[in-house]
């Protein structure tokens, strides 16, 4: 392998880390008679993946964003930042207290996120970090009637 081939590889990493997506969000909903959590019904299902890639682990090359606005039944943008790492549980969360507000609900079950880190992938000289969030959306609570 020549040094001309050698020295294309980090290009050719990074221009294969705006490839993929970096940020997908997506609300799916759905009617269902099946209960969770002592009788609540779900009506939909929450998922947002966030990833960053970092040059040798720990330069920043781009990152997904959080989902807090646009379309209100499924977001799949290419939504990228570059130079930063914003691919963290925290902007997750964002993301899911917005999919509440867009559906109407602030109760959810089965919460379960996930962190990845895999160096794997372009000859090791990329790390693609990833944050996935999901969760079932119940149905609202009913209005409590007020005490005399």
């Amino acid at each position: 392998m020549s040094i001309k081939s050698l020295a294309a590889l980090p290009l050719a990493a990074f221009a294969f880390a705006f490839a993929g997506c970096s940020s997908y969000s997506e609300i799916a909903r759905w009617k269902s008679d099946t209960t969770v959590n002592d009788g609540e019904v779900p009506v939909a299902t929450f998922l947002t993946q966030n990833f960053s890639y970092q040059l040798l682990g720990f330069i920043p090359l781009c990152t997904g964003r959080p989902w807090t606005k646009g379309n209100e039944e499924v977001v799949d943008d290419f939504n990228v930042k570059l130079f930063a790492d914003e691919a963290t549980l925290e902007n997750n969360l964002v993301s899911l207290r917005h999919a509440l507000d867009v559906v109407g609900s602030h109760r959810i079950a089965q919460l379960r996120s996930i962190e990845d880190d895999n160096a794997m992938w372009s000859l090791l000289l990329i790390n693609r970090h990833e944050v996935r969030t999901q969760c079932l959306i119940l149905k609202p609570e009913a209005p409590k009637p007020e005490a005399k």
